[in-house]
């Protein structure tokens, strides 16, 4: 049975590679057919069943994409402001001055939906006098929608996967909105009594987070804390907490069973280990329920599940097959777990942890309990470095010590406390939730400080740029676990890491010239690159509500690539220009500024040389504050043979001067001024700057219907074609001495389906 799940899993695999899944269901199909019409002997039937396993896995994977993209909204329905009917089906997200709702779309408009698309909606202000959405409830809005899309560059997180691994349709932020009926559920109300009983208390985020799965109150720097010491995976309910659980339910359940059956006949005919395992399986679906039945509790029970099930029937199998099973099951009841982190994370841990038994003896003599976990907890912290690496931009040193003295006070106190006072407070008992939540605290407090020591602590964090690609990390640790002689493993080792040094010191003496113009939604940040340096030329948005386009693109971009920053320009005040500025300064603090407000004013003639990269100021022809659109600061680049011209927000009035004052503005290579709009880029300046490509830095959703369709037409009378980062991503342009070439390393039609722009 195992080697047919494999084969399905395969097949289900095939479907994250391909661009559209549909085409490859119908060539399977064919192929299947084919074989089978042309294998009439019997030798060949395990084959034919094989293959007929595989494409069972690719029938599974392309029906769950097909429903889940007949399921988004028609673009029509984008970029206006229409009535929509939801019902609200997660706990809302309340910040200040700002909610985040989700739930189902019964109607937009007029017209009831066949498919029940998941929609995630964000209320900018709300009205004082309105209570947050509440679970089970149904609600009329005025809404704006828009396109699941995220930005998309190196380094930084991909939010259009993580929509599409938890199922989200259709984001959209609300202008207005009232109750149409329906009552708040069992859980929503668990959650209002909890926050109320809580509200003083420090640590409420963590206590509700290990009991009900909602995180919201956590602050940031509690986040970045647990984060920098190795202790995130400790405050999202995972196979961990479902394992304490269950354990806890089974040896409670089987001391009350042998209780209650104190007669000897009764004893004999009750299997109290088959009861406490059912009733464990009921509480642990309790507790995920309760969690709301996230995507990490959901794979968590199903993994569990499966272990329990082998364990109920006695069946006896290697425990590698047993996760095999677990992971089919994933697949099955979420059908896009591997676009989620966690997924990866927990199968490469349970992994790690059958791989050591299989490899190494267990640990005898004095402390072997110790020495065993904090054996478990190096090598874990070994095993999960690349996907650590790849994913959170760095590797927390002091992880495995961490993790050894906080672990066990999570297991045998705050967690066990926090769902006993849970449990009292279902039983209507708050105060005596109340004095055992306060309990549960009370090691976080105490353990607070140091942890804070330590996240401080510069040298524990290795960035992702110290520790090497993930790829050759995952080799390295493979070799090492691998069943070979140790001068294998030796010399494997010393072939990766001398490689790895010989890939940087080629970057650093690559003489090649590279700039990116970065996705930074309906803004402005581009990255020239030689060697380990960068010159920045904008710096995308900043919000009031959220993290700037810095902290989300830039600087993971920067530190993906290995490069510092020594040069940066400002083109424009505009929030869409300047809004990361504070942030880059911050993280490096050493760079040259140009721009009004962040150094040196930017003015016509003013001209700079940064090795083989040359720019020159155009506009304005005198000293301001660059605050209006005309007044942007306009450069031409020249590297090399080859010039790019960036306008920023500038309109034909300032486009007239420059032709005006004959600035010199031919260019191969034009970013359009003001985002695409139609108040810029006019056919006597398209004409005068005859570049040869017409970059676009815009947001796919953005309310001004930028790119508009009279600059469209005119680059296509003018025959100048156009890349635009809402339709691909980040644009890289590389120069060498005679030529150039342009890529879109993250464009939907180049990489698999969940990549794509539709």
């Amino acid at each position: 049975m195992d080697r047919w799940l494999c084969a399905a899993l395969f097949g289900y695999a095939l479907t994250f590679i391909v661009s559209t899944p549909k085409q490859l269901l119908l060539w399977a199909l064919l192929f299947n057919a084919a074989v089978v019409l042309a294998a009439k002997l019997r030798l060949l039937y395990l084959n034919r069943l094989l293959i007929g396993c595989i494409l069972c896995g690719i029938a599974w994977g392309s029906i769950n994409v097909y429903f889940y993209q007949e399921a988004k909204l028609p673009s029509d329905y984008y970029g206006v402001t229409l009535p929509v009917k939801i019902s609200i089906q997660s706990i809302t997200q309340v910040y200040p001055n700002f909610w985040r709702i989700e739930g189902d779309l019964l109607a937009v408009g007029e017209e009831l939906l066949t498919y029940v698309p998941r929609a995630r909606l964000s209320w900018f202000a709300p009205p004082d006098d309105l209570k947050p959405p509440q679970v089970g409830t149904v609600w009329l809005l005025q809404a704006r929608l828009k396109a699941p899309q995220g930005v998309r560059n190196d380094g930084g997180f991909l939010y259009h996967r993580y929509l599409v691994g938890q199922g989200i349709h259709v984001l959209g932020s609300i202008r207005d909105g009232q109750l149409l009926g329906g009552q708040p559920s069992y859980r929503q109300q668990l959650y209002n009594q909890l926050s109320e009983l809580l509200r003083h208390s420090e640590h409420a985020g963590i206590l509700q987070a290990l009991t009900v799965g909602e995180r919201q109150q956590i602050s940031p720097e509690q986040w970045q804390l647990y984060q920098r010491t190795g202790l995130a995976h400790l405050i999202a309910i995972s196979g961990l907490h479902l394992s304490l659980v269950a354990i806890g339910v089974i040896w409670a359940a089987q001391w009350l069973l042998r209780f209650c059956a104190r007669h000897r006949g009764r004893r004999e005919q009750l299997n109290s280990w088959y009861w406490a395992m059912l009733i464990a399986l009921v509480a642990t679906l309790y507790y995920a329920a309760l969690a709301g039945f996230a995507t990490s509790t959901i794979r968590a029970f199903a993994m569990f599940s499966v272990v329990l099930w082998h364990k109920y029937y006695r069946i006896h199998t290697p425990p590698s097959r047993v996760l095999l099973r677990a992971v089919a099951l994933v697949v099955i009841v979420q059908p896009f777990a591997p676009l989620q982190t966690g997924f990866w994370l927990s199968v490469g841990a349970v992994a790690t942890i059958l791989l050591m038994n299989w490899r190494w003896l267990p640990i005898q003599g004095r402390w072997a309990s110790l020495r065993s976990l904090w054996r478990l907890e190096v090598v874990l912290t070994l095993a999960l470095w690349p996907l650590t690496a790849l994913w959170f931009g760095g590797l927390p040193i002091l992880a495995p010590l961490t993790n050894l003295l906080v672990i066990p006070v999570v297991t045998f106190w705050v967690l066990p406390l926090a769902l006993i006072a849970m449990l009292l407070l279902m039983l209507s008992l708050p105060s005596a939730a109340k004095l055992l939540f306060d309990g549960a605290a009370l090691p976080l407090a105490m353990f607070e400080p140091s942890l804070q020591i330590i996240a401080d602590a510069k040298w524990q964090w290795l960035p992702t740029h110290l520790t090497g690609s993930w790829s050759v990390l995952s080799i390295l640790l493979l070799s090492w676990v691998w069943p070979w002689h140790w001068r294998y493993k030796l010399c494997c080792g010393l072939v990766l890491i001398l490689t790895q040094l010989i890939s940087w010191e080629l970057q650093w003496r690559d003489t090649e010239v590279r700039l990116h113009v970065l996705d930074v939604d309906q803004g402005s940040a581009i990255v020239i690159e030689q060697g380990h340096e960068a010159m920045l030329i904008d710096t995308g948005a900043n919000w009031e509500f959220g993290s700037s386009m810095a902290e989300r693109a830039i600087i993971p971009f920067l530190t993906h690539h290995r490069l510092t920053p020594v040069v940066g320009v400002v083109s424009h005040t505009d929030n869409d220009h300047l809004g990361g500025y504070l942030q880059l300064v911050e993280a490096y603090p050493f760079m040259r500024w140009y721009g009004s407000g962040t150094g040196l004013p930017c003015v016509a003639g003013q001209s700079g040389q940064w090795r083989r990269v040359k720019w020159l100021v155009l506009h304005p022809r005198r000293v301001t504050n660059n605050r209006h659109n005309d007044d942007s600061c306009v450069v031409r680049v020249t590297i090399g043979q080859h010039s790019v011209l960036i306008p920023g927000d500038i309109t034909y009035r300032a486009e007239r001067q420059l032709l005006a004052f004959v600035a010199p503005v031919a260019s191969d290579i034009l970013v359009l001024a003001h985002h695409g709009s139609n108040s810029s880029s006019e056919r006597l300046f398209l004409a005068a700057v005859n570049p040869q490509l017409a970059i676009v830095s815009r947001g796919r959703n953005n309310a001004y219907g930028m790119v508009a369709t009279p600059v469209k037409e005119r680059l296509n009378e003018l025959q100048i074609p156009l890349l635009d980062t809402a339709l691909g991503g980040q644009i890289t342009l590389r120069f060498n001495s005679s030529e150039w070439s342009v890529e879109q390393p993250w464009a939907g039609a180049d990489r698999p389906w969940f990549d794509s722009d539709n």
